[in-house]
């Protein structure tokens, strides 16, 4: 069987400076330091864009693991990327719900909450949307077979609007 070959992407400067959250100068003066040996981007149209996969391969050298490898916390494989925010958290589910491809009823119905609430949570900014509570947050949890740990940060989170 042939493997699928995973396709590349590339990042701006932007991105790339957000995927570290660090600012564009501070990227453009690691691209001056040979020391960091930070990947060296193309440039199209005057800008500068970097293959996904040369900063996965720098993120392996530098952490010395590879980042594609599924990461695990007390053994159990980890199931979201970071979560820092209500609506990271509300992605996060929606995701896990779809990774597990169950429709909103069966998590309402495996979870014991009521019909459609699951739908709710998913869009709380919506007007039909609800926020989760401590009575609803385990049913959720529970519905979705994923549990919440916490971990310490190499840097504070960034501010944002906490209201979306």
């Amino acid at each position: 069987m042939n493997a699928l070959k995973k396709i590349d992407y590339h990042l701006d400067m932007a991105e790339v400076a957000d995927r570290y959250s660090i600012s564009v100068r501070t990227l453009e003066r690691w691209l001056r330091d040979p020391a960091i040996g930070f990947p060296k981007p193309m440039m199209i149209n005057k800008r500068r864009f970097f293959r996904a996969s040369d900063l996965h391969q720098f993120d392996a050298e530098k952490t010395g693991r590879d980042v594609d490898e599924k990461s695990k916390a007390l053994g159990f494989e980890i199931a979201s990327d970071v979560i820092q925010t209500y609506e990271d958290f509300v992605k996060a589910m929606r995701a896990r719900r779809e990774a597990l491809d169950m429709p909103c009823s069966e998590v309402d119905a495996r979870s014991g909450m009521q019909e459609n609430y699951t739908n709710k949570l998913e869009n709380p900014g919506k007007k039909y949307g609800r926020g989760v509570g401590p009575d609803t947050l385990p049913l959720w949890l529970g519905g979705l077979r994923v549990g919440i740990i916490l971990v310490d940060l190499p840097r504070r989170p960034r501010k944002g609007n906490p209201n979306g």
